[in-house]
């Protein structure tokens, strides 16, 4: 039997074809009803399903893919007759991902297929989502005292308000007692977000550990801490997914798209569609890059006559090109700076 399975937050749209079948039958099951309990006891080992890549699937997946032969995360983006359908319904999204499962099954051919990582390493991306988002209120957080200053005639740049200085000096100024309580809250919420961070870094200094291996020579490149390391292998997790450094570019959102037709080959933007903590984490870290030869000899040639943006990501998809052969070839990088790494693997908890 082949399952169609179109996911929301609290029920399923489902179309089920049998091998001799052309016509699919339909169902709707909400979670945690008698009907989806029956659903699930229904499947077998023979069956096979598909389902939409969405905020919930990797919870549907792990609920079936023991009861089933194979079970495949679908990627929308690349399915177009679901993606750019004029006519767009559950049960339309639900017939079309069973037909095209059945013919892909039965004919050996290939899904626009979503990798489903371990649950230890969905675990950590869960983590830096959460971290990232902290982050980001802490930048609104600090924009707003910033915001309040400059309404009030006070010239204190952004960069200076986390100094203690900075704080003892905002609530020394003629401000009114409204916008000094204001104030006030906005540090407190700061510096609550900023012990959650920590212990959101601990934890995934914590479950990072089951990359031993992987961190320890990504950390041989001067500007990749354990931290970033552990990032990096959370969207990577197997390196053998990967057949070329090109295709590990493109997933780790590095690779521009081309269009190509006869002599004319147009360079885009990069694509979207693909994991983005890696080359977020790998930005912010370019100043340190710069500081091995080889890094900033390819960054001295790239930025004449680029943007600032493109060049950043250039020297990024240039690391990311290191990593991928290090962690390939299980070595080291060729121009690792002994003491550093050696500083690195004394301030972890990890080694």
């Amino acid at each position: 039997m082949f399952y169609g399975v179109d996911l929301h937050s609290d029920n399923v749209k489902v179309a089920l074809l049998g091998e001799e079948e052309k016509i699919p039958l339909t169902m709707r099951c909400s979670f945690g009803s008698s009907s989806f309990e029956k659903f699930l006891k229904g499947l077998t080992k023979d069956d096979y399903i598909a389902v939409e890549a969405s905020t919930n699937t990797f919870w549907f997946y792990d609920l079936v893919v023991e009861r089933v032969k194979r079970c495949i995360v679908i990627d929308t983006h690349q399915f177009d007759i679901i993606s750019k359908s004029m006519v767009k319904t559950d049960k339309r999204d639900a017939i079309h991902l069973v037909k095209f499962l059945k013919y892909a099954i039965l004919n050996g051919e290939t899904l626009p297929e979503v990798y489903v990582p371990p649950k230890e390493v969905r675990e950590i991306r869960q983590l830096f989502t959460t971290y990232n988002l902290f982050k980001k209120q802490i930048v609104m957080d600090k924009n707003r005292i910033h915001s309040l200053l400059k309404q009030n005639g006070c010239k204190i740049s952004k960069e200076s308000l986390d100094k203690e200085k900075t704080k003892q000096l905002i609530f020394s100024l003629p401000l009114s007692s409204t916008v000094k309580v204001e104030i006030e809250l906005i540090y407190q919420n700061i510096e609550n977000l900023t012990e959650a961070i920590n212990k959101v870094k601990e934890e995934i200094l914590k479950k990072g550990k089951i990359f031993d291996k992987e961190i320890r020579i990504l950390i041989s490149i001067k500007g990749i801490s354990v931290f970033t390391a552990i990032g990096i292998m959370s969207d990577v997790v197997d390196i053998n997914r990967f057949p070329n450094a090109k295709k590990f570019c493109s997933y780790l959102r590095s690779a521009p798209k081309v269009d190509s037709s006869n002599q004319t080959t147009r360079i885009g933007k990069i694509n979207k569609q693909s994991r983005k903590l890696s080359i977020t984490l790998l930005i912010q870290s370019i100043n340190h890059f710069r500081s091995c030869k080889k890094f900033d000899r390819f960054y001295i040639e790239k930025r004449k006559g680029k943007s600032a943006g493109k060049v950043r990501v250039a020297i990024a998809r240039k690391v990311l090109v290191s990593i991928y052969n290090m962690l390939k070839r299980e070595q080291y990088f060729y121009y690792m700076d002994k003491g550093c790494y050696e500083e690195k693997i004394k301030e972890t908890k990890i080694f």
